[in-house]
């Protein structure tokens, strides 16, 4: 749990202007900025999203996609 929360820290602090101290995304967030923000997500914890998580709803609650993160990382260092 503790490394989940970093993970969550760190997502807070990557999309700083797009979320609001909940973790939610409250601003818009176009196509381009999207994808940069993906590649920047995948580079600082070394991981590849899924393609069925490619889509801006799976990044509106910072919780969840820590939780989803931490996964990867997990697996990937089973």
């Amino acid at each position: 749990m503790e490394k989940e929360n970093e993970v969550y820290e760190t997502l807070l602090q990557l999309f700083s202007e797009y979320v609001n101290e909940s973790g939610e995304l409250t601003e818009y967030i176009d196509s381009l900025t999207f994808i940069k923000s993906v590649v920047k997500v995948e580079k600082e914890f070394g991981i590849e999203f899924d393609d069925d998580m490619l889509h801006l709803e799976n990044f509106q609650d910072m919780k969840m996609l820590a939780g989803y993160i931490q996964q990867k990382m997990d697996a990937k260092s089973a």
